[in-house]
């Protein structure tokens, strides 16, 4: 056993010193936060909301108390601490639009949720050095997760050809009956939040290829991860995904030549995702479909409709047209409905939010968003989120808190500008804040938000300690 623990320490590169609960808490924090939905525990429901837990929204509880005792010793550096009034007065506010809110229950579950990320944070922030120093420990443990996250993604792909919704844990939108193929939605509730978790791996690995000695196993994690966030076939992370790259390229265009083989892995990715949903497809005894027609579904709905390749599903046969209905998947390419809801969502939220200037600059309070769109419009439910982040926190909290958020994003970006890398990241999760809304879902980007400005903006301390003038080289 004792060897095993050595192996283990010695694999993650763990400090010599011994480490305390609160460093021990964060390194399962790469593989908890996989877990957002599945298993749950359902508490109960009512007409505006599901009462359910999931592991990583109890894992983020345990870390929040555990780091209470560092938040306290730490009280009075904190207090000195810009960022934390900035967070503070935002968690603030929120909990002041609970006076007017038209959900207050709702409001109430959102704003605890939104407590313990920031007390999260606070503790980071107390324990910056510490979290540092097992920073490259935790990077690793969240690379090697994702990986086997993603080959349980391939086993839910292949399982989901002949089992059902609850053997294989797939949600309505992911069966095989949708597109002819499954889309991996693993230990998440849909697959955008499953391809949104593996966009930080991609990107810090994207990273470690253009900026470190070449090194194979990169280049074949990378080149697996991609090919899963292919498969989920989520538009919102793939595009996101995508700024990422743009930012890392432009940050690193004397690496012309890594550039370019990082680009062919990213084509080998995508052919080899294109050839997975294909035979997935043709494999599948419910179907009578074509590998040609899958993959050029497949990038039609990529494409968001802009590039088509596909051929009428016909067979003419002495001038008459047999179609083929009962052995074909829902839908033959891009689904224009998954965006238009979005967009609609977000149409019925900024309506209801310009009704009066009191709801504009107050907003209908915290967890009301659902509530106050049914009311303008009957066909939308009272459960409904609004599914872009920015609109929904206009709408529920107001000209005051959006100008808040801003106000936090802008700071972030500017204390990573020693780390210019980190913006990859960042954009990355800030361009899907438009395809979502809510918290328990997406854990992830918090967490991962929080230690990543921590580590930032511990440099830039590191930098002014030393009287330094200009950013130290990147580590």
């Amino acid at each position: 056993m004792n060897k095993i623990v050595l192996m283990t320490k010695s694999w993650l590169n763990l400090p010599k010193t011994s480490l305390d609960l609160y460093q021990k808490v964060w390194l399962f924090a790469p593989v908890f936060i996989w877990f957002s939905y599945h298993p749950v525990i359902k508490i109960g429901s009512s007409e505006t909301m599901n009462l359910e837990l999931s592991l990583a929204l109890i894992y983020v509880a345990i870390l929040a108390l555990v780091g209470l005792p560092k938040i306290w010793r730490a009280r009075q550096s904190l207090i000195k601490n810009r960022a934390v009034w900035l967070v503070g007065v935002f968690v603030l506010w929120q909990l002041v639009t609970l006076i007017w809110g038209v959900n207050l229950a709702r409001g109430v579950l959102t704003s605890g949720v939104a407590i313990l990320l920031s007390l999260i944070f606070l503790s980071c922030l107390a324990e910056a050095k510490n979290i540092k120093k097992i920073l490259p420990s935790i990077i690793k443990i969240f690379i090697t997760s994702a990986v086997v996250m993603s080959f349980l993604a391939l086993v839910q792909i292949i399982a989901g050809i002949w089992l059902g919704r609850s053997e294989t844990l797939l949600c309505a939108g992911c069966v095989a009956e949708q597109f002819g193929f499954v889309r991996p939605n693993v230990f998440t509730i849909e697959p955008q939040f499953f391809g949104s978790l593996l966009l930080a791996p991609l990107l810090i690995l994207q990273y470690f290829i253009l900026t470190k000695k070449s090194n194979w196993q990169y280049n074949l994690s990378f080149g697996f991860l991609l090919m899963t966030l292919i498969l989920t076939l989520s538009r919102g992370a793939i595009f996101a995904f995508g700024l990422g790259v743009v930012v890392l390229f432009i940050l690193n265009l004397r690496n012309w030549r890594r550039i370019l083989i990082n680009a062919g892995v990213m084509i080998l990715g995508l052919v080899v995702a294109l050839i997975i949903q294909g035979s997935a497809a043709v494999v599948n005894p419910n179907f009578n479909e074509r590998f040609s027609q899958v993959i050029a579904k497949s990038i039609h709905q990529l494409s968001m409709g802009a590039i088509d390749f596909r051929q009428e599903n016909t067979d003419i046969s002495n001038g008459v047209e047999e179609y083929y209905d009962s052995d074909q998947p829902a839908f033959d390419g891009y689904v224009p409905e998954s965006t238009d809801v979005r967009v609609n969502l977000s149409k019925v939220a900024i309506e209801t939010w310009s009704q009066n200037p009191e709801r504009i600059l107050f907003g209908v309070g915290l967890g009301g968003a659902g509530v106050a769109m049914a009311n303008l419009s009957p066909n939308q439910g009272p459960r409904e989120i609004v599914q872009n982040e920015y609109v929904e926190v206009l709408l529920e909290r107001g000209l005051i808190g959006a100008g808040l958020l801003a106000a936090i994003l802008f700071g972030y970006f500017y204390a990573a500008r020693c780390q210019k890398w980190t913006w990859a990241i960042i954009a990355a999760f800030l361009l899907q804040w438009n395809f979502f809304s809510g918290l328990p879902n997406a854990l992830h980007i918090y967490l991962i938000m929080i230690v990543l400005f921590v580590y930032v903006e511990d440099n830039i301390i590191s930098h002014r300690g030393r009287g330094r003038t200009k950013p130290a080289k990147t580590s």
